[in-house]
């Protein structure tokens, strides 16, 4: 009985593939061209069927010469198509050879392929690593601009009030000087001596006056000064912030571009340390400035007490002698 699956339809099939490359139908031949399925009986039963609906030539008795002479054509025919089954075979063996060595190249060409791929994802990786790295000290610079700009911002309330301090004292020194130019037309044959050490002592008190107001221009010099370069330490700063967007735009270009990502990180990261080295010297004029400021502070207090001190006396200079 024959598989499941095998029919008449499927044998003819077979046997034409066979014909078709110049092979013999036979039973053995058509079950291996099936997948070697099928019963030899039903291969045989359908290639008979075949045969018989096939129509047949009229037989002829032929002669022993004509029948040699087709059998030598018959070798012959036979010769040349084993020669060319041999020819198309060698040439699907070059073929196949041909396929297999493309595709040993195509695999190392793929498996390079995927190292290259493996390194550029490596470097976008490092890449990556750099920029956050900057942003941070991007970052700690900022916050460090605006801990000295805070600063500087103390430094110059503090002026100002020391200024409207100043404003106080001169208005102080206006009023003792009237009040002593009226004491000496009131005393001036009585109290002529101490008036005269009053007067040197007031006259040295301007002279420290002076000396503080020139203090006082030299701070807002340095301050002024000191608020340049901060506005040079923006620039820079923005200037760096420019360099790291287009930074970003490079990452996503191809692995030459990258040589000069490298170099523009470099150079970023020359530029962050010369801002934090401008930073750092920044901190240090304002240390210096807060110092001066506090002995200024000291004098000014010492100044005071100096004043009230005269005060004081005058005071009781009145009292001692009073007007007529």
């Amino acid at each position: 009985m024959a598989r499941s699956g095998i029919n008449k339809a499927q044998v003819q099939c077979a046997r034409d593939a066979l014909l078709a490359r110049g092979l013999v139908p036979s039973i053995e031949a058509v079950r291996t061209e099936l997948g070697h399925t099928g019963s030899k009986t039903t291969i045989n039963r359908y290639l008979r069927e075949l045969a018989d609906a096939e129509p047949q030539p009229p037989r002829v008795s032929l002669s022993e010469e004509l029948q040699a002479f087709i059998q030598s054509v018959a070798a012959r025919l036979a010769r040349e198509a084993q020669d060319s089954v041999a020819a198309d075979r060698a040439r699907l063996e070059h073929q196949q050879a041909a396929y297999q060595q493309q595709r040993a190249v195509d695999s190392a060409r793929f498996e390079q392929l995927q190292i290259a791929h493996t390194a550029q994802g490596d470097e976008y990786r490092v890449l990556s690593q750099r920029e956050v790295e900057l942003n941070s000290q991007l970052q700690r610079i900022e916050g460090e601009r605006q801990r000295l700009e805070e600063a500087c911002r103390q430094q110059v309330k503090l002026l100002e009030e020391r200024l409207g301090q100043i404003r106080s004292l001169e208005m102080k020194h206006q009023q003792a000087r009237e009040a002593m130019s009226h004491y000496r037309e009131q005393h001036q044959i009585q109290r002529q001596e101490e008036l005269q050490r009053h007067a040197e002592q007031m006259g040295q008190a301007q002279i420290e006056m002076r000396g503080l107001r020139e203090q006082l221009t030299v701070r807002q010099e340095e301050l002024t000064q000191l608020y340049r370069d901060l506005e040079r330490t923006n620039s820079a700063h923005g200037h760096l912030q420019q360099q790291l967007r287009q930074l970003e735009r490079q990452v996503a270009l191809t692995q030459q571009q990258r040589v000069s990502q490298d170099a523009a990180l470099a150079k970023s990261r020359q530029d962050g340390e010369t801002m934090a080295s401008d930073l750092a010297a920044q901190h240090e004029k304002a240390k210096y400035y807060l110092l001066a400021h506090r002995q200024d502070q000291r004098l000014i207090r010492a100044q005071a007490k100096q004043i009230n001190r005269l005060q004081a006396f005058m005071h009781l200079a009145q009292i001692d002698h009073p007007g007529p």
